[in-house]
């Protein structure tokens, strides 16, 4: 029983350990496509903006081409924000998660069956606590009771099947 307990007690503690590695992955990648996002955006501004601008200063004039480089720039870099922020773990979470469920789940009966031997155990202690005392107090009595009285009627339930048959 305790065996069952402290491997269920194991169980748990790999779930939760196997949960916890699965958002940190999840964190991780978010924060290395954030960081990617914000690298994009430099070099947008840098180098895109440099060859946009370029390209659209003869038919937009100078302002309104460094604005339109600008603004496509500003646009990648929140498709690719929006991508890592929507970063969700895979279908492994759903199986530790059940994992975690099920070590719960058995933990909370082990803990029960537990609870009830522990206590099987004390109302026994108890029983052979009123026994002895009864023996103290007066011997004839209680080994009346506990021995006289039932070997008697076993005696008269003996008696009568025996004349039932006859």
């Amino acid at each position: 029983m305790l065996d069952d307990f402290a491997r269920d007690l194991h169980v748990l503690l790999k779930a939760d350990s196997l949960i916890g590695r699965i958002w940190l992955n999840v964190l991780a990648r978010r924060f290395g496509l954030m960081m990617f996002a914000g690298l994009i955006a430099v070099f947008g501004l840098g180098m895109t903006n440099i060859a946009g601008f370029y390209a659209l200063e003869a038919s937009a004039g100078p302002i309104w081409a460094a604005a339109i480089v600008a603004v496509g720039d500003f646009v990648l870099a929140a498709l690719v924000s929006l991508i890592g922020r929507n970063s969700r773990p895979g279908p492994e979470l759903e199986l530790a998660l059940d994992v975690r469920k099920m070590a719960v789940d058995a933990i909370q009966a082990d803990a029960h069956d537990l609870k009830a031997s522990v206590d099987a155990l004390g109302q026994q202690v108890r029983d052979a606590k009123d026994t002895l005392a009864g023996f103290a107090q007066n011997p004839l009595d209680a080994a009346t009771h506990r021995l006289l009285i039932p070997a008697a009627l076993s005696l008269i339930r003996g008696l009568r099947a025996r004349k039932e048959k006859n």
